[in-house]
């Protein structure tokens, strides 16, 4: 198993933390069960964050993300009313 499923697998329960820009939220990620829900609080601050996070290596996103997959976890993405599931 890896280090990703483990620490996935340690959180219990429902948890909510932001991700903020200048101290406003751009973006939520909700935590429950087995599924993982990116909601976008402010498109705006969200795309900024994204920008910011460019650098950063893609392959290393795409394993996580692959990693979390596998583990049987659902992610989506919303706004509003839309819901996209990766």
């Amino acid at each position: 198993m890896s280090l990703i499923t483990s620490i996935l697998e340690l959180i219990s329960g429902r948890i909510h933390f932001y991700l903020s820009v200048g101290g406003k939220p751009a973006i939520e990620i909700i935590l429950r069960d087995k599924e993982i829900v990116a909601e976008i609080k402010n498109p705006l601050l969200a795309i900024e964050l994204g920008l910011q996070q460019m650098g950063t290596s893609k392959s290393m996103d795409s394993y996580v993300l692959k990693k979390i997959k596998d583990a049987g976890y659902k992610i989506k993405v919303k706004y509003k009313m839309f819901e996209i599931e990766l």
